[in-house]
């Protein structure tokens, strides 16, 4: 399996995320994301077991039009897969679009809802896909994949697929005896079009859309790039919703729609005040030393 990786910090040649670039992921995008990123390297790990060189995977990769981070994207023969990755532990249930926390025989939702949020990320992939002209692509497959073996979903006809971490490498062998799709010409189209899409054509100015008619107003409106309303990265969006994804904004406006940055959260601050304190800390102690030997030489000069 061949693998693109955009994650954010990543050191291609080490495979890992040294300790000052954890730091400023943490302060960047949250301790879950952390958790994330080590719960995707054990997956990876399954998956390239199974999975030849025909496959791509895309990990954490952010398209150009869209702008927003998706976690895995699968691109091979047996077609296109968005994957969602969580080190959640624990029991849960996956019913319909619900998603929640099990204890006894009490049902509790929890938010961020894994199955609306990969359902709506392999809607955006489609839709984004077919907005680039590439009409051979019906549909994207949306898997939540679990990375801790410890947890248990019990699924109850979700809306998409749900693979425990036990069912990982079954998951992966009915991929690569699922019917081919896609040629390997497609499938490098495909990869090209998610990470490079090409520009739009410059818009047409409004007396030569008037002069050509209401027809060519609706081509010209259709070929506007799509921007999917679906939440960007946990720091850096609202929380998700239940409710149907808005419809495509083009252009400025979609611009102007994206929420503002955010401040530091309670982590973060706790993160800064923690690195001040051992920082003072430090100070001190090296403070008390310079002292220490200073006093101790002055004494060595007495008679």
């Amino acid at each position: 399996m061949k693998i693109i990786d955009q994650t954010p910090f990543f050191n291609n040649e080490t495979g890992e995320i040294s300790i000052l670039d954890r730091g400023k992921a943490l302060m960047k995008y949250g301790a879950s994301w952390i958790k994330e990123v080590e719960g995707q390297k054990q997956v990876i790990t399954v998956l390239g077991k199974v999975l030849d060189r025909n496959y791509t995977l895309l990990r954490n990769v952010t398209p150009p039009v869209l702008e927003a981070s998706f976690p895995f994207i699968l691109v091979g023969p047996a077609g296109v897969f968005v994957m969602y990755v969580t080190p959640l532990t624990g029991m849960f249930r996956a019913k319909g679009d619900q998603w929640g926390t099990i204890t006894g025989n009490t049902f509790k939702n929890e938010k961020p809802n894994l199955l609306t949020r990969t359902e709506r990320m392999a809607r955006a992939i489609q839709v984004f896909l077919q907005r680039q002209g590439y009409s051979a692509i019906t549909s994207v497959d949306a898997i939540l994949l679990c990375s801790d073996p410890s947890v248990h979903v019990d699924s109850i006809r979700p809306i998409i697929r749900v693979v425990m971490r036990d069912a990982l490498e079954r998951f992966a062998i009915s991929i690569m005896q699922a019917r081919v799709m896609l040629s390997p010409e497609s499938v490098q189209d495909v990869i090209e079009r998610i990470l490079n899409p090409p520009k739009p054509a410059p818009p047409q100015p409004a007396e030569t859309l008037a002069v050509a008619g209401p027809e060519t107003l609706a081509s010209a409106q259709a070929e506007d790039p799509y921007v999917p309303a679906f939440a960007l990265p946990e720091s850096q969006a609202p929380a998700w919703s239940n409710e149907p994804a808005p419809l495509p904004i083009a252009g400025t406006q979609a611009r102007s729609q994206v929420p503002r940055r955010k401040g530091l959260n309670k982590k973060q601050w706790v993160f800064l005040i923690v690195m001040l304190v051992i920082w003072c800390l430090l100070i001190t102690a090296f403070l008390f030393l310079v002292i220490k030997d200073q006093r101790s030489f002055l004494l060595s000069l007495l008679p």
